[in-house]
C-alpha cells in the first residue's frame, strides 16, 4: 500500500502543496491510509472538487480495490478542516491540529507505524511581514 500511495502522491503534487498520511490496521476495516492533504489556498478556495479527484486517482491506482472517505459530514466529526485555514485564525488552526493528533493516536498501530509526511516549504522573506 505504501507504493500505491507514493504513485498517488507523484500524480497530484501539483494538486497538493503538502500531506500527511499514516497507515493503520483493524481487523475489520484491515489495512488502511489516514490522509490529510493541504491545498494553497492562494490557488483553492473550495476542497471539494479536489478531493474527489485524489479518492478517483485512488481507486484507478489500486485498480478498483481501495476505497476513501471524504470526511464532511458536520454531526460526525468535531471539526471540519475542508476550508481555507487563516494562519491567524486560532480556532481553525486549533481544529486542524485536532484532525491531525487523530491520525497520530496509537490505537491500530500495532504492527508499528507507518508514515510519511510532505516537507514545509523553506521560509521566505518575500512579501509583507506576518502581523498575529
Amino acid at each position: 500500500m505504501c507504493i500505491e500511495m507514493h504513485r498517488l502522491l507523484s500524480e497530484t503534487q501539483t494538486m497538493l502543496a503538502g500531506y500527511y498520511w499514516v497507515m493503520e490496521y483493524t481487523s475489520n476495516k484491515g489495512l488502511h491510509i489516514h490522509f490529510i492533504g493541504y491545498l494553497d489556498g492562494q490557488r483553492h478556495n473550495k476542497s471539494y472538487r479536489i478531493s474527489r479527484q485524489l479518492g478517483d486517482i485512488w481507486r484507478r491506482i489500486t485498480e478498483g480495490e481501495g476505497y476513501f472517505h471524504l470526511c464532511r459530514a458536520k454531526d460526525k466529526y468535531p471539526v471540519r478542516i475542508d476550508h481555507v485555514i487563516h494562519y491567524s485564525d486560532k480556532s481553525a488552526v486549533d481544529d486542524l491540529r485536532y484532525a491531525l493528533s487523530y491520525l497520530a493516536k496509537q490505537d491500530q498501530k500495532e504492527h508499528g507505524i507507518i508514515l510519511r509526511r510532505s516537507r514545509l516549504p523553506e521560509k521566505s522573506n518575500r512579501g509583507r511581514p506576518r502581523h498575529n
